[in-house]
C-alpha cells in the first residue's frame, strides 16, 4: 500500500484507498450502467418482495449463484435441483402452469406480469412496469392441490439482479 499513497499512514492510506475503490466503483456503473443487486429467496416462500425496483428503458439480467440448489419435493429430489426445475410443466393451481415444476420465476409488481427466469437470463422492462418491484417464487403447487405445495419446500438462492440501459 506504502506504494500507492507512500505519504500517507495507516488508517488514513486505507481510508483514502477505499474512497478510491468507492469512487471507480461508482464510475464503473455509471459508465456500464449496470447496478447488481443480490437477493436471497427461500424454497418454502411464495412471491418474495425483493428491493429491486425496475425502471423503464432497462433490461433486467440476472444469475443464479453456482451450485446453488433448492427443492420442491425433498423425498423425490433429496439433493436438490437448480433454478431451471424438473423438465415437468406445472399445473393449473402452480405460480406459473405451464413452466418447469421448481423453477424460479419472476414477477413485476403486485399482479404484474410473469415470466420464467431459470438460472439465468434477461427480460426487457415494459413502460408500463416502471417503478414496480420484483417479486420472486419458485414454481410449485400454491395451495397444496397435489401434495404438501411450499410447506415441504427446502433450499435457498441467491440471485445477482443486474439493470442494464437499453441501447
Amino acid at each position: 500500500m506504502s506504494l500507492v499513497f507512500p505519504y500517507l499512514k495507516g488508517k488514513l492510506q486505507r481510508r483514502v484507498l477505499l474512497e478510491v475503490s468507492l469512487v471507480l466503483i461508482s464510475l464503473f456503473v455509471a459508465v456500464t450502467g449496470l447496478r447488481a443487486e443480490t437477493v436471497v429467496i427461500h424454497a418454502d416462500t411464495v412471491w418474495k418482495m425483493t428491493d429491486v425496483v425496475v425502471q423503464e428503458k432497462k433490461y433486467l439480467q440476472w444469475k443464479v449463484e453456482k451450485n446453488n440448489q433448492w427443492c420442491f419435493n425433498p423425498e423425490l429430489f433429496p439433493n436438490g435441483h437448480s433454478a431451471d426445475g424438473i423438465p415437468v410443466e406445472a399445473l393449473k393451481g402452480y405460480v406459473f402452469p405451464g413452466q418447469p415444476i421448481g423453477m424460479l420465476i419472476g414477477r413485476i409488481g403486485d399482479s404484474g406480469r410473469m415470466f420464467p427466469m431459470g438460472t439465468s437470463g434477461i427480460v426487457r422492462v415494459l413502460p408500463d412496469e416502471d417503478g414496480e418491484f420484483l417479486y420472486l417464487s419458485m414454481n410449485d403447487d400454491i395451495f397444496g392441490l397435489y401434495g404438501k405445495g411450499f410447506q415441504d419446500n427446502t433450499g435457498v438462492i441467491a440471485i445477482e439482479v443486474y439493470q442494464a440501459q437499453e441501447k
